[in-house]
This record gives C-alpha cells, structure tokens and sequence, in this order.
C-alpha cells in the first residue's frame, strides 16, 4: 500500500462525517480507505480482511461497547491503535486507546489519525528490521562457521571477527589472535592506501574488490584478490572481507596467462584495471592506463594467418616489456594490449609512446619466408588518484581513439601515432562528488586561477591580491569554482582542492616576487584547513622550496566557517602564524557571530561582503573590525563615486571592478594611486 494511503475503521461515524473525515485527510495530501463497522460480528472480519491501520470510535454514537470492542482486538493480538471520540474527561489514553478528542473536532481527529499511522509504520518498520538483523546474524555466523573461503568483518579499520581459515591463512593458529587488530597491519606498506581507499568506498549497495600484497606471520609476502561488501556483525555496520584462494599448483594463474605473449588474459588484466580505476595505485601515486593496437589487423591474419600474427604479437610483446619494464601487461585481445604504468604522466608516457611507434615501425618480423613491417597506435589514459570511470569504459574509450588516430591519419588503416585521450568536457553541479568534480576539472584543464589587487587607502606598501578559483569556459548551469570550493568545505574532509590553489598560486608569487615586486596573497581556500594536521608543516615546505617569505602569505576563510570550528582554527592559525603567515576572513554581516569570530581569532584582514551602498551597515561593520583589531577590505567598488563615498567611510583597503578586475595575471599598477 502506498505511504500516503491509510485503511481505517470507523465505528460509529456516520456517512456525512466519514466524508468530512475523507475530506480532511484529502486536505493533508492523504487517501483514507475506511470501513465502517455496525455489528459486533463484522468487527472480526473487518478486521482480519481489511488489514486496517486504526480505530476511530466515536462513543456517543456507536451502537457497539467500547469494552466489547477492545476485548475482541486485543484476543486478535495486533498492533491496532484506537481514536477514541468522547465527550468524557474520565478515561485516560492506555495502551489501545492512543488519543481521545471531542466528537465535532474531527480536523484534529483526521491528523491525530495520521500521526498514529506513521507511529504504527514505524514500529512496523522496526520490527522487519529486526527481523532482517536477526537473519544478518545468523547468515554471518553460518558463512564464518562454514565458509570455504578466508574470511573477515572489519569496522573502523580493526578487525572485529574471522574464521579459521582466514587466521590460517596468515600463518595464525588461534582466530582470535586477529581480534582488535588493524586489518591494514596484514597488507604490504605499498598495498595499505589502496586497501583504506577500497574499506571507504564499500556502502550498502556497492562492494569492492581489490588486489593485495599480503603479509604473514613469518614475513613472507602472498598475492591474494579479496572482495569487501557490506555486512553487519552485533548489530553494528562493518565491512566484510573475503579472499578468494587459488589452487597450490598455480593452475589458475597459468589459466590466466595468455601463452603467446605471457601477459594477463582479458578478464584478469581488466580487473586490475578496475581495481586501479577504483582505489589507484596506492598513497599519492598517479600513473597511466596505455592501451596498444595492431594496425591493420584483420588484413595481417588474411595474408599470414594466426599463426603469423602470433609471430609478430610476441614481438611486440617483447619490444613493449623492453620499453616499459615495470608495467603490467594484459592482452585483451587478439590486437590489443594494455598496460598499466605507475607514478608516471600521461605527458612523459605520450612522448615515449611517440617514440617507440616510430621504432616499431622499423623492426621486421619473419613469418615463413618473408620478412614484414608492422606499426601499432598508441592510447593514453591518465590515472588520477581519485575514483575513475569504470575499467571497461578505459577500454572502449581507447578503442575509439586508436580508431580517431587512424582515420585523421588517413593511411589505409595505419595510426603508426600516440594519443591522450582528454574526455569531453564536465558538466559540474552541486550534486557531484567534490573530489570527482576536481578531478574532472583538473584533467580537462579547466581549473584557473584570478587575481583581483586590494587597494590600500593609507598608503600602505604591501602589495596584496585576492586569489579565487574560477573555472575556464564556464556554462551558465555549471557550478562556479567559489562552489566548487563550498562543496569541499560542506564535504568537510579534503583539503585536495586547497593545496591545489596554494601550490598554483604560489608559482606565481614566486614570478612576481623574482621580477622585484612587493607582492603578498589573500588567497581563498575552505575551512577544512583548520582540520588537517599536516598542512602547515606541508606548507612550510612549500614555501621555503620556493623561495617565499612566510608573511607574503594569507590564507582567507568564511567568517561563519571559522565561528564554528574555534578550537581547531586558534590551533591551526598559531601554526600558520609561526611560519609568518597569517589569516583574513570573509563577514557577510557584523553580527554577532562574525563579531564573536573577529574577537577570537584576531585576523589580519576582514574582507566585509556589504554593499557600500549601504553606508550606515557599513560604517558600523568598518568601526567594529578596526576595534577588533583587525584591518578592514571593503568590495564592490564599482565607480568613481563609490571610491569617494569609501573614502569618507576610512576602510583600509578597497577592491573591485572600478579599480581592476580579477585577471589570470598579476599585472596591477600599484605605484598608479
């Protein structure tokens, strides 16, 4: 039955008020199918029949007992909740009857009607939970008890349960010798980041699989494919882990080496390829996804057969593991073979690729007698540290390009050419993930950065620009880098795409700074700074690789971001202070809470978002940031005599559109005023 549908019995309501009743639930946006109940021996059928939800029994009106009726639905043992209509004040609620109103209130009976029917789904709900649960448990014990295969459940990263042939496997003798233990402590160093990457992405409707270096109890190193899936242990969510095992002869593995070639079969390479799409190579590593083509294929096995064109796919294989010696190789076709590259770029794997279809070119083959040339073309995919499109999709997207080389090439079938597949560019919207939509921006090569000059009007030296993130040729319905920036703070976790902007935008201090210019940054970055540990000590790094003061640096939050998170703000901006940095703040308004903010943290700037326009708000925002301490940045300039008014008003600083424009370059005159 529909959610917004409810089955009522009335008992004592006459036709006219039932349809004033039906009236009033239509009036609430819900559908009441009642039946209406005059003789004690309908009440059992109606009942058992019509499944009903409630009871609404008007007393004065009803030619059966009350007691009676009671009596006759609590021996039907349901969860029946009863309305109660009466003009008494004596009987209280209890158990069956849930609500007692006067009879003409039959509004407020038509929503005290529907509370209870959401309180009896409710219970409803919970009792096929528990049940679910219940059967959860049990399946979970009965795969630990019985399972042929190793397995584990994990919660928060610490291994809660396993059976026997699990602890086996890793060399223990006794299952609870894993209790408590972190499950990444059992994988390789390299192998922890891609396994922690996998653990996150598990949710109720998708699983993971993975391919892991393990490590036992006596230090030996074993490859295993585990698959993690949802489950729940104890009545607690937690991941389960199962790892499937090959025989000890190795007769899977052989099954899964194409014998020509000794790369991985198709199925085997292109689930690496998946694993990788799904978790990357581990840590910070990016690399590159290469796929292979044999030019003119199908006229090679018409004129040499398969025999031949074995011949010359060996030779290709041995030519391409002598290029890229630390690949894995998979064949995943007659034509094509993949490889998958780590802690590369696609730009260096592009020239090598460049290089090595020029060499192929000239390296003959003999098949029987005769002595032939061969060319391939070469498909380029970056592999990013984030979630990538599905392994198969790589696949296909590759095919077509080779298929792209061949015809701009227009050589009868010959590519004899490298490529990088860039993907159309993204429609960006608030509803993707941050971190994809970052990453789809950053390989489409749409990421940007302006610069916009704030202005002194005390004569101040310092030369300070505001540094936004802004999105290059941006649609009217796609998200703006300002949004970008806001989902990663709501998100609440990466500070990704503030590094980014940091380490951009710091090349370019580096320029300026170098031609002779007094330069500093405000640069606008989300609060999730003042949640990562590592950040300050990474950006003293940073900057004395670059060769920059710490005081050319400030970075800009949201006043209500930082009002809170107070506790870890002072503690990251004492840090940020003792490289010489400092902080400045965004205030849409001098209320109380930015004021509260202001007052804390003691910024150096406040950039005040008020229209000046509004002089008197104005005012008022400008007195109460200079008492706090703090200097004051006032926007919106946008004419000759916005500038005057301002000037009346004393900010420190001014900014906008009359003075210069956000531009991709530092290229104000600051000596000009």
């Amino acid at each position: 039955m529909n959610s917004n549908t409810l089955c009522a019995l009335f008992i004592g309501i006459d036709p006219n008020r039932a349809a004033t009743l039906t009236s009033a639930f239509h009036r609430l946006g819900y559908i009441c199918r009642h039946t209406m109940v005059e003789e004690m021996g309908k009440l059992g059928s109606a009942i058992r029949d019509d499944s009903p939800d409630l009871v609404l029994f008007d007393e004065s009106q009803s030619a059966l007992e009350l007691n009676v009726c009671l009596q006759a639905i609590s021996n039907q043992q349901l969860d029946l909740p009863i309305i109660l209509l009466s003009e008494s004040d004596e009987r209280l609620p209890d158990h069956q009857i849930v609500d007692i109103l006067p009879p003409d209130k039959l509004e407020r009976a038509a929503r005290s009607c529907l509370r209870e029917f959401w309180a009896l789904q409710s219970r409803r709900a919970l009792a096929h939970t528990r049940q679910e649960l219940q059967a959860a448990e049990h399946r979970s014990e009965q795969i630990l008890l019985q399972a042929e295969e190793p397995i584990a459940y994990v919660a928060d990263g610490m291994i809660v349960s396993v059976n026997r042939l699990f602890a086996e496997y890793f060399g223990f003798s006794d299952p609870d010798e894993l209790d408590c233990q972190p499950v990444i402590d059992l994988i390789e160093d390299d192998d922890q980041d891609r396994l922690k990457s996998a653990l996150r992405s598990v949710t109720p409707s998708d699983s993971a699989r993975v391919t892991l270096q393990g490590r036992k109890t006596d230090g030996d190193s074993v490859e295993m494919s585990m698959k993690l899936s949802h489950a729940v242990l104890d009545e607690e969510d937690c991941v389960q882990l199962t790892l499937h095992k090959e025989s000890e002869d190795g007769a899977s593995n052989v099954a899964a080496i194409d014998t020509n070639t000794g790369f991985a079969l198709a199925m085997r390479f292109v689930q690496q390829l998946e694993d990788v799409a799904a978790h990357g190579f581990g840590g910070n590593a990016q690399g590159t996804f290469v796929l292979i083509s044999l030019d003119r294929y199908s006229q090679l096995r018409a004129d040499h057969g398969y025999s031949g064109c074995s011949v010359i796919m060996r030779d290709l294989a041995a030519a391409l593991m002598a290029e890229f010696p630390k690949g894995q190789f998979g064949r995943i076709d007659g034509d094509l073979v993949g490889i998958l590259l780590s802690n590369t770029t696609a730009d260096e794997v592009l020239e090598r690729a460049e290089k090595f279809c020029a060499s192929v070119a000239q390296r003959p083959v003999t098949i029987g007698d005769n002595s032939i040339n061969y060319t391939v073309t070469i498909a380029i995919h970056s592999l990013g540290k984030s979630k990538q499109t599905s392994g198969v999709a790589m696949v296909n997207n590759l095919i077509g390009l080779c298929e792209q080389v061949r015809e701009e090439a227009g050589s009868n079938g010959i590519g004899n050419d490298a490529a990088l597949y860039v993907r159309a560019k993204q429609q960006l919207n608030q509803q993707s993930d941050p971190l994809q939509a970052f990453e789809d921006a950053k390989t489409d090569n749409r990421l940007q950065l302006h610069y916009q000059p704030i202005v002194s009007l005390a004569d101040e030296e310092k030369q300070y620009y505001e540094v936004c993130l802004s999105l290059k040729d941006r649609e009217s319905d796609e998200i703006s880098g300002a949004e970008l920036l806001e989902n990663f703070e709501r998100q609440g976790k990466s500070t990704e795409l503030d590094r980014w902007i940091i380490v951009e935008a710091t090349k370019q201090l580096s320029q300026s700074r170098q031609a002779g210019k007094n330069t500093r940054l405000v640069i606008n970055v989300s609060g999730n700074v003042f949640h990562d540990k590592n950040l300050c000590s990474w950006l003293g790094v940073a900057m004395k690789a670059a060769g920059l003061p710490g005081d050319t640096l400030v970075l800009q939050v949201n006043a209500a971001t930082a009002g809170k998170a107070i506790k870890p703000a002072k503690a990251f901006i004492t840090k940020l202070r003792d490289l010489g940095g400092n902080i400045a703040l965004r205030s849409a308004s001098p209320g109380t809470d930015d004021a509260a903010a202001l007052k804390q943290l003691q910024p150096l700037l406040t950039k005040l978002e008020l229209s000046p326009k509004e002089s008197d708000t104005l005012q008022e925002a400008i007195t109460a940031t200079q008492e706090a301490g703090s200097k004051a940045v006032v926007t919106g300039v946008e004419s000759a005599a916005t500038l005057a008014t301002l000037w009346q008003l004393k900010p420190d600083y001014v900014q906008g559109s009359y003075i210069h424009s956000p531009s991709s370059e530092m290229d104000y005159d600051f000596g000009a005023d």
